[in-house]
């Protein structure tokens, strides 16, 4: 009884110093490398849509130049000055035309439509970047609606451009990512995490 008495007293001093040391936690998510918020404002949807509009634009005028090319003809060889041995290209300039300037107008209409309504609901996104993926908090007129949670490798494509990256959950939706508030180590960390080729640092 003895020797197992001592025995049950040396498992229980053991068991003391054991706990008396510091065990190895589980590793906790840490904090975000990259913490921004974008706010969907006026001047950046102007920075945004400056290179679509641009396009819609020219796509208006190209419309207009071959309307004008086909009353131009077609008053000319009405009046017998030129001969036409069809009327092929007359249709090419009248349908074409009339096709781009209608798509750059109906972009135009509706992507400032869509701008409005975002701008309304005083959209706000904040994101936090760890290395295999994102936090998306979105806030509506200050108040926190929603938490989307995502790995990069869900996104159908992130690009970057001058000013932006722009990240695409699908074809529609885009979240952009404000460059000009970015120091350059975080927007060199954030191509890695994205797996975009890296910019040389202007000299």
């Amino acid at each position: 009884m003895m020797e197992l008495n001592a025995e049950e007293q040396n498992t229980h001093e053991a068991e003391q110093q054991s706990a008396a040391v510091p065990q190895e936690q589980e590793p906790q998510p840490g904090a975000p490398c990259v913490r921004t918020r974008v706010a969907l404002d006026a001047a950046l949807q102007k920075r945004i849509s400056k290179t679509a509009r641009a396009v819609m634009l020219c796509m208006m005028i190209v419309g207009i130049v071959m309307l004008v090319l086909y009353i131009v003809l077609f008053v000319i060889a009405e009046q017998g000055i030129i001969l036409l041995s069809d009327d092929f290209w007359l249709d090419v300039l009248l349908w074409g035309g009339a096709a781009f300037f209608a798509f750059g107008l109906v972009f135009l209409i509706t992507g400032g439509r869509a701008s409005k309504k975002q701008l309304a609901l005083a959209f706000v996104n904040e994101y936090e970047f760890y290395p295999e993926g994102l936090v998306i908090n979105d806030y509506r007129s200050g108040e926190h609606v929603s938490t989307a949670r995502l790995r990069y490798s869900d996104f159908e494509k992130i690009r970057e451009n001058k000013k932006f990256f722009l990240l695409y959950p699908n074809r529609v939706t885009i979240y952009p990512v404000d460059k000009m508030i970015l120091s350059e180590e975080e927007c060199a960390l954030l191509r890695t995490y994205f797996r975009l080729p890296a910019r040389q640092k202007k000299k």
